[in-house]
């Protein structure tokens, strides 16, 4: 079973100004510790994983301390930092779109109930 939802993103360039980038965001119950946003720009797709948690804990106050990192600017409003090995990408997105996206992912899959099956994995990767 899964969650999904397209939205749009700001993206905000080095000198501050924004553009508008279509974002899918995706939660799977087969991956319950994991959120997958793809961004769509340019013709391109760039795919990201993060923790939900991350993300729920992102909404209030700063969380991540790796690739990815979140945070509000505003009750309304969040700062989403993804960090490469080359640049920082930096979104701004509605509070409200990822407040409702993970309530319904933690509907599906709430917490403390997530169960991972390492053999399955395990199974799948070393095929």
């Amino acid at each position: 079973m899964r969650v999904a939802s397209r939205t749009v993103f700001d993206f905000v360039r080095p000198n501050g100004s924004t553009a508008p980038v279509e974002t899918e965001l995706l939660y799977q119950s087969e991956d319950p510790f994991a959120v997958t946003m793809k961004f769509h720009a340019g013709g391109s797709v760039a795919t990201w994983v993060m923790g939900r948690d991350l993300l729920a804990e992102g909404m209030t106050m700063r969380a991540g301390d790796g690739d990815v990192r979140l945070r509000p600017l505003s009750s309304r409003v969040l700062m989403l930092e993804l960090v490469s090995d080359q640049h920082v990408t930096v979104f701004r997105l509605p509070s409200l779109t990822l407040r409702k996206f993970l309530d319904s992912a933690y509907r599906l899959v709430p917490p403390g109930s997530e169960r991972f099956d390492a053999d399955a994995f395990l199974s799948t990767v070393l095929r």
